[in-house]
């Protein structure tokens, strides 16, 4: 049985109309483009895409951007910019960054180019007779001026764009198509782990399943908060004796990631309850650790949408989160999870799931019927025809 069959038999997903809204596409050419080929929500995001893609008769392929470590150091800084706002970039350097961008190899033999987030859309700017998307998968609805006002004639250029909301990203004078990113529940990510494989997996890691674990998967990046999360956690382990499991990862994009490691082992000063996981392509075992976990946080400065949130409500787990961005179109508050402003919010509402069972278990069925109905990939699968549609 096929992916989509199984969608439709398992979860009752209306595959047979999407197959059909496919083939009206043809045997269309599709090249998408991220970052890197592993590491964040956007490689997992693209893969699936393309996986889907060629099952509904695509011609799709997926490939990660080569360059040299230089390209990568600038990108960070672009990030940081569009997403935190501050200006981490000089003009200089982002005339850099375009040069470098013109030695790059983007492929061209394709109907539409796909690029995910900023990277290769001054590199396309070279190729004809191909349809070109953006999608931006991260919010830059504060971003810093001068990076946005370089990047935007680029953006603008493509005949396609597409950004998670309204509120995401400042005015643009074409059109915007608007995606909400989703999950395969066909993944091994998005599988639930029964009790006793999920437990080797805690005992592999050295993490105790004798008390509540809390638990926040993402990046190591400084816009997850992630000394923040610990300040939070040093609360609430004083009312409730548990573990904070943070597993992140480095995505070979990110020229920071594992400096910003090594300082929260520091911060972390060495207590046992704090466990600091880095693990690249384990997705079996980030799926037994949200399907082990009491509560999820998700604790950010920024989210254009969070995937990890949406991962955690699948699973049926109660989540406190940051109230920012696209999280909101996930946790409605008190209904499927809790929203947090600040330190003192995150460490109420955690403290509130692990005593509160009830309330825990009410926002939790609630957050999984909220993902069944709107976050699941046959819904963005549909989107993307209506785009697909519009440019070529």
């Amino acid at each position: 049985m096929n992916k989509l069959d199984f969608l439709s038999a398992a979860y009752g997903l209306p595959v047979a109309d999407l197959r059909a809204e496919y083939a009206r596409l043809g045997a269309l050419k599709v090249n998408m483009i991220t970052p890197s080929l592993y590491g964040s929500g956007v490689t997992e995001l693209a893969s699936t895409l393309n996986e889907y893609f060629l099952e509904l008769g695509l011609k799709s392929r997926w490939a990660a951007i080569e360059a040299e470590q230089r390209f990568f150091v600038l990108s960070k800084k672009m990030t940081e910019a569009l997403s935190l706002s501050f200006n981490s970039i000089t003009r200089e350097e982002l005339e850099e960054f375009k040069n470098l961008s013109y030695s790059l190899k983007v492929p061209s033999d394709c109907d539409i180019l796909y690029m995910h987030d900023f990277h290769a859309l001054i590199a396309a700017e070279k190729i004809k007779n191909v349809k070109k998307v953006y999608r931006c998968h991260f919010d830059i609805s504060r971003a810093n001026a001068e990076v946005w006002n370089f990047l935007k004639p680029y953006i603008e250029a493509c005949d396609g764009i597409i950004f998670t909301s309204p509120e995401s990203h400042p005015p643009l004078g074409r059109r915007v198509n608007y995606i909400l990113p989703s999950i395969d529940p066909c993944s091994v990510k998005n599988t639930f782990v029964d009790k006793p494989e999920r437990e080797k997996v805690l005992r592999n890691f050295n993490i105790p399943s004798n008390v509540p674990l809390v638990l926040q998967v993402s990046r190591f990046d400084r816009v997850k908060d992630p000394f923040g999360l610990i300040d939070v956690f040093k609360e609430v382990s004083k009312s409730v004796p548990s573990v904070l499991v943070y597993a992140g990862g480095f995505a070979p994009d990110d020229v920071n990631a594992s400096a910003l490691y090594e300082e929260l082992k520091k911060y972390a000063a060495g207590r046992r309850d704090i466990v600091l996981l880095s693990i690249n392509r384990h997705n079996y075992e980030i799926a037994a650790l949200q399907s082990a976990a009491d509560v999820v946080v998700q604790k950010s400065f920024s989210e254009s949408f969070g995937l990890s949130v949406t991962e955690a409500l699948w699973k049926g787990k109660p989540v406190a989160a940051s109230d920012v961005g696209g999280i909101r179109l996930q946790i409605i508050n008190n209904k499927t999870g809790l929203l947090c402003r600040d330190n003192e919010d995150f460490a109420l509402a955690v403290t509130r799931l692990l005593y509160d069972k009830s309330l825990a278990k009410r926002l939790a069925a609630e957050g999984k019927r909220l993902v069944t109905e709107k976050f699941l990939i046959t819904r963005e699968l549909k989107n993307h025809t209506e785009i697909f549609k519009k440019i070529v």
